[in-house]
C-alpha cells in the first residue's frame, strides 16, 4: 500500500548526555493514533529511550501536554497527523525529551498562598456563594498542564516578577470561592498581574479557559473602577 506509514519529528534531549537538544524522525504504521497514542507506539516498539508524560489518558490530567506544531495541545487529545513536530511545553526547564520539571510550579502554589484562607470548619455558615457557580465551575476545569506559562509572551520561568497566566487562574478561582477572603486583587497586583494589559489573550489553554476574558479580566476590571 504506498504511503502507509506517518511520519513525524521527536524533540530529544538528556541534560545528562547530550549538549544541545536534537530532533529524531520516526515512522510508525498508518492507523488513528492521538498523539499520545504514537509516542506511546515509539517507545514500545522502536525507541524504549523516549520519556513522556500521561496519566488519565482523556484529557482530565493535563500531564501529556506537549507542543504540537508549536502549539500547546493535549498529546491525548490530538489527533496524529503525517509530519507533525512534537516537543516539551516551552519557557519550561527540560528534565529529559518531552518531560518538563514541575516541581518549582507547584512549589510556588504554597510560596503565594493559592489555597483558601478559611478553613472547611470556619465556612459552615456560608448558605450561598458569593459569584456565580459557572464561573467558578469553568475556572475549575483547569488541568494544570502549565500550556498557558508555555505559551504567554511575557512568561520566563521561574516567573519572578511576573508569575504568570497559570497562578492568575488560581487567582481567580480563590476569589471565587466563598471559603476565601484574602485580598486577591492586591496579590494580583503583587504578583504582575497588570502586565496582561497589553499582551491580552495570547496565552492559550487545551481545556478551553479563556484565560484573559474569564480570570485575568476580572482583576484588571476591578482596577480599572478604582482609578
Amino acid at each position: 500500500m504506498k504511503n502507509a506509514f506517518t511520519g513525524v519529528e521527536v524533540f530529544r534531549y538528556n541534560p545528562e548526555t547530550d549538549k544541545e537538544p536534537w530532533w529524531r524522525s520516526y515512522r510508525l504504521p498508518r492507523e488513528n493514533y492521538t498523539v499520545l497514542g504514537a509516542l506511546q507506539y515509539i517507545q514500545e516498539h522502536l525507541d524504549p529511550t523516549l520519556a513522556f508524560r500521561y496519566s488519565c489518558r482523556y484529557g482530565r490530567c493535563g500531564l501529556c501536554a506537549v507542543l504540537v506544531n508549536n502549539n500547546p495541545a493535549l498529546a491525548c487529545q490530538t489527533n496524529l497527523q503525517d509530519g507533525m513536530k512534537i516537543a516539551p511545553l516551552a519557557k519550561l526547564p527540560v528534565l529529559k525529551d518531552l518531560v518538563i520539571e514541575r516541581r518549582t510550579i507547584l512549589e510556588a502554589l504554597q510560596k503565594h498562598a493559592l489555597y483558601p484562607e478559611m478553613g472547611i470548619e470556619e465556612c459552615k455558615g456560608l448558605q450561598e456563594p458569593l459569584h456565580e457557580p459557572e464561573e467558578a465551575a469553568l475556572l475549575r476545569g483547569c488541568l494544570e498542564c502549565f500550556s498557558c506559562l508555555s505559551s504567554c509572551p511575557r512568561y520566563d520561568f521561574p516567573g519572578k516578577g511576573f508569575a504568570g497566566p497559570y497562578f492568575f487562574v488560581r487567582l481567580a478561582q480563590l476569589h471565587l470561592d466563598p471559603r476565601d477572603r484574602q485580598d486577591r486583587f492586591l496579590q494580583g497586583r503583587e504578583m504582575g498581574i497588570e502586565q496582561c494589559r497589553e499582551c491580552a489573550k495570547k496565552c492559550r489553554c487545551p481545556a478551553g479557559i479563556g484565560i484573559f476574558e474569564n480570570a485575568i479580566k476580572l482583576f484588571l476590571q476591578h482596577d480599572n473602577e478604582r482609578l
